[in-house]
C-alpha cells in the first residue's frame, strides 16, 4: 500500500450526514476504489469554516496528498481554491462547475438540472399542469441546479409557477413534511409536487397521509436520487436516478491520476440522470 494516498472526505452540514444516504454510497464508493487503487482514505466531517483549517493542517503534515470535497457551500470554496494553489491535488463532487474557469480543478457532478427536467416532463406528459416543487438547500450547487431545470421546463410548456406552490427546504425529511403541510395549505393546490430529493419524500408522505390524502389519487410525487428506501415507500416512489457511487468512484480515480502525474487536472463531467417510474404519478384526465 502507498503510505501517503490518502483522501478527504467531507460535508459541511450536519444533518446531511444523518439524515440523508446521500452520503454512505459516497463514502464507501471512494473507500473501494481507492483501496483498488492502493491508497488509503481518511474521512473528515467538517461542520464549520473553522474545521476546514484541519484539512490544510493535514496537507501541511503531509498525511494525505490529495482531497474530494463534497458538498461544499459558497463561502467554504475560496480556502479550497487556496489549497489548490499550495499544489494540493483536489477533486470536488456538489460544486458548481462555473468555478472551473478560473480554479483548475476535478469537478464531477450529477446532471441536477436534466434530472429535474425530466421529472417535470413525465408530470406533464401525465396531464399535470399545476405542479409544486419543495426545493432542497439553495446554499448548495444541486440545490440550484434542480429548481432551475423545474422552472425552465415548466415555462418551456408554457406553464407558470405559483409562488404557493414553491417551498425551500434543506433536504431532510423534516422540510418534507413541512414543505407538504406549506404548500398544500392554501386553496389553488397542485395536482404534483417535485420533491428534490428522496430523503424530503419520506417527510412529504408522512405529512400526506396525516392531512387524509393519498398518493398519487390526490397528489402525485416524484422524487430525486432513487434512494434504496425509494422502492418501498408505500406507494413506491417515481425518483430520479443518479450513481452517486459513480460520481464518487470517478472523482476518485482522477483524483489518484492527479497525484501520480503530479499534476492538477481540470475536468469538469456530469453524471446522466435517469426516471425511474413506479407508483407515486397518476394520469389526469380531462382539464382542470
Amino acid at each position: 500500500m502507498k503510505n501517503d494516498g490518502t483522501h478527504h472526505l467531507k460535508t459541511t452540514d450536519d444533518t446531511l450526514i444523518y439524515n440523508n444516504p446521500f452520503f454512505a454510497p459516497v463514502i464507501n464508493a471512494v473507500s473501494d476504489q481507492a483501496n483498488k487503487l492502493d491508497y488509503y482514505v481518511i474521512i473528515s466531517i467538517v461542520y464549520s469554516k473553522e474545521d476546514l483549517k484541519k484539512v490544510e493542517s493535514i496537507f501541511n503534515q503531509k498525511m494525505i496528498e490529495g482531497a474530494i470535497f463534497v458538498g461544499t457551500q459558497e463561502d467554504e470554496n475560496e480556502f479550497i481554491f487556496k489549497l489548490i494553489k499550495q499544489g494540493y491535488k483536489i477533486a470536488m463532487i456538489d460544486t458548481s462547475e462555473v468555478y472551473s474557469k478560473e480554479h483548475n480543478a476535478i469537478y464531477i457532478n450529477p446532471d441536477n438540472y436534466e434530472g429535474s427536467a425530466k421529472a417535470v416532463n413525465h408530470l406533464v406528459e401525465l396531464g399535470h399542469k399545476k405542479i409544486g416543487i419543495i426545493t432542497g438547500n439553495l446554499n448548495k450547487v444541486s440545490a440550484k441546479e434542480r429548481l432551475d431545470g423545474f422552472k425552465e421546463t415548466l415555462s418551456y410548456h408554457g406553464l407558470k409557477l405559483s409562488e404557493d406552490h414553491i417551498f425551500q427546504g434543506d433536504f431532510t425529511e423534516d422540510s418534507g413534511y413541512e414543505g407538504i403541510k406549506s404548500i398544500l395549505n392554501g386553496s389553488n393546490k397542485p395536482t404534483a409536487i417535485f420533491v428534490s430529493n428522496d430523503t424530503m419524500a419520506i417527510g412529504a408522505y408522512k405529512a400526506m397521509t396525516e392531512l387524509g390524502l393519498n398518493i398519487p389519487e390526490d397528489i402525485s410525487i416524484v422524487g430525486f436520487d432513487n434512494s434504496f428506501f425509494a422502492s418501498y415507500l408505500s406507494p413506491p416512489l417515481t425518483t430520479i436516478d443518479i450513481s452517486f457511487a459513480d460520481i464518487a468512484k470517478r472523482a476518485t480515480t482522477l483524483l489518484i491520476k492527479s497525484i501520480e502525474e503530479k499534476e492538477q487536472l481540470g475536468i469538469v463531467e456530469k453524471i446522466n440522470a435517469t426516471l425511474i417510474n413506479r407508483g407515486s404519478c397518476k394520469r389526469i384526465q380531462g382539464k382542470f
